[in-house]
């Protein structure tokens, strides 16, 4: 018995035999021809489903108009501007347009109003970042499409259409006692300290952290690429990441599941986080603070803003300079609150 599926209906011929085909909105009927229930059929199906998420599947033409919002955006996937966006960008911009294409994609793209827009990044709740990368994915297409070099559309109804606020008191900082917490929990050779390890000693983040393994050592550095930028990462392995790996450390993939595979990156984040609750730590210590770690301790002892830079392997001053200013802002108020001191105990114990 074939297992139920997105998109996936069966009809019959007119000699009884069923034929499945895949239908998801938007897009032409693609039949698969693979024996029913096979392995074989199971894989081009969620061929067929990722070609979909990513825009590749050919559009059905009857059901999606020229200029439709749909059209707009099929047309910016298919643009040098999007190709040219990181793999991490391009799919969660395309997870967005075909969730948003659903209710909207009919709709003429220069009847779509600002308020069209608003209403989807409220139904997203208090999940504020998810409701900003929505609206920046909108901002990015529909700036394109109405550029007056293209003029698909007169107007951009996304760039009126306000941002939620990206502050938040979620992910914190790691310190030392965080860490040791971390790694004194659980006993040498477990997943949890081989995942610690290789967030602490590398400063990457869980989703490159989740791929890393011998194949990209050379000569004693680690070398990969940024999935979120493309960035090339050039790290030292430190004696203390191959003390921590052990006889992992030639396995090709070092955070291997139980499986002996790596994790996906959700399940990466979502594991991690277990191990984070197992160890004690207090709520908002995840993998992303771990990467906070290496950079606020390298502030600490006065490395410089490119320093810090080439460990985060990010080409933008931004962020390192936030841990420099922190760190030079700790050392202004220590020195200002010790000469305060100072003054104050002249008359304090003689009062």
């Amino acid at each position: 018995m074939t297992k139920k599926r997105r998109y996936l209906y069966p009809d019959q011929d007119r000699h009884g035999n069923r034929r499945w085909y895949f239908k998801p909105p938007g897009s032409g009927k693609v039949r698969i021809r693979e024996a029913e229930g096979t392995a074989e059929f199971y894989e081009t199906y969620q061929r067929l489903f990722q070609q979909w998420l990513d825009g590749d599947l050919p559009a059905n033409k009857k059901a999606m108009m020229r200029n439709s919002v749909e059209w707009v955006l099929r047309q910016y996937q298919q643009s040098p501007d999007f190709l040219n966006c990181a793999e991490n960008t391009r799919s969660q911009r395309t997870n967005f347009y075909v969730r948003f294409c659903r209710i909207h994609g009919h709709v003429p793209a220069n009847d779509l109003t600002s308020r069209d827009l608003a209403q989807v990044r409220d139904a997203f709740g208090d999940k504020t970042f998810a409701a900003r990368n929505f609206l920046k994915s909108m901002r990015a297409a529909f700036l394109w499409a109405s550029d007056p070099d293209r003029a698909l559309m007169a107007s951009n109804p996304a760039a009126s259409v306000k941002l939620p606020s990206g502050k938040t008191t979620g992910y914190k900082t790691w310190r030392m006692e965080h860490v040791l917490q971390f790694k004194n929990h659980f006993p040498d050779g477990h997943r949890a300290r081989i995942a610690l390890a290789c967030l602490v000693f590398t400063a990457q983040s869980i989703g490159d952290v989740r791929l890393m393994g011998r194949r990209q050592v050379r000569d004693g550095w680690l070398e990969m690429r940024r999935k979120k930028t493309d960035a090339i990462i050039r790290l030292p392995v430190l004696s203390l990441l191959r003390e921590e790996l052990g006889d992992r450390y030639n396995d090709m993939i070092w955070w291997q599941s139980e499986l002996g595979k790596p994790y996906s990156e959700k399940s990466a984040s979502m594991r991690f986080s277990a191990y984070c609750k197992t160890a004690g730590l207090p709520l908002g210590y995840t993998a992303h603070g771990v990467r906070r770690f290496a950079p606020t301790l390298l502030a600490d002892l006065g490395f410089s803003e490119d320093t810090v830079m080439a460990v985060l392997a990010d080409d933008s001053a931004e962020a390192a300079r936030i841990y420099i200013q922190d760190a030079d802002r700790a050392r202004l108020a220590k020195a200002g609150m010790l000469s305060f001191e100072t003054q104050v105990q002249k008359v304090w114990k003689s009062g």
